[in-house]
């Protein structure tokens, strides 16, 4: 393997893959490279994607969506029209939201070909041990890149290298169970999952069940996840776990000569825990921003603007519901009484991360 490379992406989830792939396909000597002995192994994910008309009316001026997302597309399993609320009493919010469900290893590993068909190199095995300037130290050597693309989750050895801060993160755990679920995607709140949600998305003859926390929790995650997969008569697989952002992308994503992306950059929707949209949206724009830098001089801070005006709105009004919401997570009663005051349709406005009140021309809140 080559020592010098343009760009080198660290993390070949979607965010790093795409990042990998649109870099590749501007003429760039790309590496991208996992730690994983396989690419999306373990599955650490609600392996749900949004469909193109949705992610559309979210992020209206996001583009070309059908060349982005044809590897999330090719590997759809099931439709999910609707998303079922389940307040903690045990009340049901239908909201109709397009969406479907992949195998995310399936995914992961499918954009991965495409950067390579891109002419991207993938090596996996691969760990970054630290980044300084264009040095990459890995369990390999030392690589050169002139571009670092840190893809590698919100506790990101790129990040910490280059004094970036890490994203607030909670605690999650999912595991596969077998059966039929049906067509629609189901989110518990409550004391079930504090601060957070349980939930139980369909894919083909099975489901990805799980639940994630709010940052503040200290109690232990698998005995949450166990009386939730009891309650609700599962039989669950062997259980991942790991963290999640949940308080939004942290002040700054570029630091010299890298840019982060993805969960690295705490790119979650913070009222529906959905990050396989941003991050594609933004491993684009990072590839790009890399073959903007290196070939036309184009400075590495435009990432940053770029990013944010194309998803940094809808993410930044998530984190304003979501500390609205915070206030009543903490007591069932009250959390039942806020979900029959907001309703069906502000639950929908929610889950998009738009306004839940608009008066006028003015959106609050």
């Amino acid at each position: 393997m080559p020592t010098r490379y343009d760009v080198i992406v660290v993390g070949a989830g979607p965010a790093g893959g795409t990042a990998a792939r649109y870099a590749a396909r501007r003429g760039l000597k790309v590496l991208l490279v996992d730690k994983r002995k396989e690419i999306g192994v373990p599955v650490q994910c609600g392996e749900y994607v949004a469909q193109n008309d949705e992610v559309r009316a979210i992020f209206p001026t996001v583009s070309d969506l059908e060349d982005l997302m044809a590897v999330p597309y090719r590997v759809r399993e099931v439709d999910t029209p609707v998303i079922r609320i389940w307040s903690p009493a045990g009340r049901r919010y239908d909201i109709p939201f397009r969406g479907f469900t992949v195998r995310r290893d399936k995914m992961d590993q499918g954009i991965a070909a495409q950067a390579e068909a891109e002419g991207a190199e993938v090596a996996t095995e691969t760990t970054v041990l630290r980044v300084h300037g264009e040095e990459v130290e890995t369990n390999h050597g030392v690589l050169h890149a002139r571009v670092m693309i840190g893809s590698d989750g919100p506790r990101s050895t790129v990040a910490k290298s280059v004094g970036l801060e890490w994203p607030v993160s909670a605690p999650a755990m999912s595991a596969t169970a077998e059966g039929d679920f049906g067509t629609a995607t189901d989110m518990f709140f409550g004391n079930l999952a504090p601060g957070g949600y349980a939930w139980i998305i369909p894919k083909a003859g099975c489901a990805n069940v799980g639940l994630g926390t709010w940052e503040h929790f200290r109690g232990n995650l698998r005995a949450l996840f166990d009386k939730f997969t009891a309650d609700h008569e599962l039989e669950p697989g062997k259980a991942t776990g790991g963290f999640v952002p949940v308080q939004g992308p942290p002040p700054r994503t570029v630091a010299g000569n890298a840019m982060l992306v993805g969960d690295a950059a705490g790119m979650v929707m913070a009222t529906n825990g959905g990050g396989n949209n941003v991050a594609m949206i933004a491993g684009r724009i990072a590839g790009n921003t890399a073959a903007d830098h290196l070939l036309d001089g184009t400075p590495l801070d435009a990432y940053e603007a770029r990013w944010r005006s194309a998803v940094g709105g809808p993410l930044a009004q998530g984190v304003r519901i979501k500390h609205l919401a915070d206030r009543f997570f903490g007591s069932d009663r009250l959390l039942e009484l806020s979900m029959v005051l907001l309703g069906r349709r502000r639950m929908a406005r929610a889950i998009r991360c738009q306004p839940l009140f608009v008066r006028g021309s003015a959106s609050i809140i």
